[in-house]
């Protein structure tokens, strides 16, 4: 439909998220971010991906999902073992890493952890951290957050396999219910966070307000909470950043990072108004996307349509 908002594909908190951000990695030089370092990783350049993932997280430059583990990887390969046991501590501490990820990942600085003499009592430390973490968890509301995230995804994808514009319709019904439901869940228990869902089930829940087009008064509630969650990283930067531009375009107002495209007459799918653009990559690097030229790429592949 002309002038419909294109909805970005969803994609399951990764772990190492490699093949998605490999072509955003290659694009045009940028300034030193995630992404960079993702190259660098890709070239086997260990220790200039491990420094500059440093330097972020030194200045609490959020990564995209799963990026904690790549500063572990690239530390680790680089050489710097006890470096790397330190950040396994300090992000397990946060809630950042799955136990999963560390144990069975296959990777050359991983392994080379779990080949370390220290592994094993460093390994008993995230199995008693995971476990704490477990305990605070709504083990069933993360599960019925998955299943509505795979209900919007099977509904999201068919309308994308039928070209889009009036396919959209088709998920209405779903979106609509998973809103309702969201709602009472919040009104009974407050913004279902990284603590309480795990990342996942946070990353669920933010994929069903993102969607909820037909109640914007939601959008800007569940906003809200999200932002507030965000400051004790309990809901992902980037996640608001795209739920925030969702907002602004229903105000009627120019978007803040660029995320939000629509659909044109000739079937381009084209930036909606967006706010000072010189600056906007900068904006997008200090919530952890790649820069707009890259993010237009993947759209493009995503939805086999130009992008401008």
């Amino acid at each position: 439909m002309h002038g419909r908002p294109i909805r970005p594909i969803a994609t399951r908190a990764a772990t190492l998220t490699v093949a998605l951000f490999a072509a955003a990695a290659a694009a045009a030089a940028e300034p030193a971010s995630f992404f960079t370092a993702l190259d660098a990783y890709g070239n086997n350049d260990y220790a200039a991906c491990g420094a500059t993932l440093s330097d972020l997280y030194t200045h609490g430059i959020p990564f995209p999902d799963g990026g904690e583990l790549l500063l572990i990887e690239c530390t680790a390969a680089a050489g710097d073992h006890a470096a790397a046991f330190a950040y396994v501590d300090a992000l397990l501490a946060g809630g950042r890493l799955l136990l999963e990820d560390l144990r069975t990942k296959q990777r050359p600085g991983l392994n080379a952890l779990r080949a370390d003499p220290a592994w094993p009592a460093v390994l008993q430390r995230v199995i008693a951290e995971e476990k704490k973490h477990e305990a605070l968890r709504d083990a069933p509301l993360r599960q019925a957050l998955l299943a509505r995230e795979a209900k919007d995804q099977t509904a999201q994808h068919a309308a994308i396999a039928a070209g889009g514009g009036d396919a959209w319709r088709q998920t209405a019904p779903v979106s609509e219910a998973n809103a309702t439901w969201l709602k009472a869940v919040i009104a009974e228990k407050g913004w279902p966070g990284i603590t309480r869902v795990g990342r996942d089930g946070a990353k669920a829940a933010w994929l069903i307000v993102q969607h909820a087009d037909h109640d914007p008064a939601f959008q800007a509630q569940a906003l809200a909470l999200m932002q507030t969650a965000a400051e004790t990283g309990d809901a992902d930067a980037a996640d608001v950043a795209l739920l925030t531009d969702r907002v602004l375009i229903a105000q009627g107002k120019p978007q803040r990072y660029g995320t939000q495209f629509k659909s044109t007459a000739d079937g381009v799918m084209e930036l909606q108004p967006t706010e000072d653009m010189q600056t906007l990559d900068a904006r997008r690097r200090a919530v952890g996307l790649q820069p707009l030229e890259a993010y237009k790429a993947m759209l493009s592949d995503s939805y086999g349509k130009p992008v401008r």
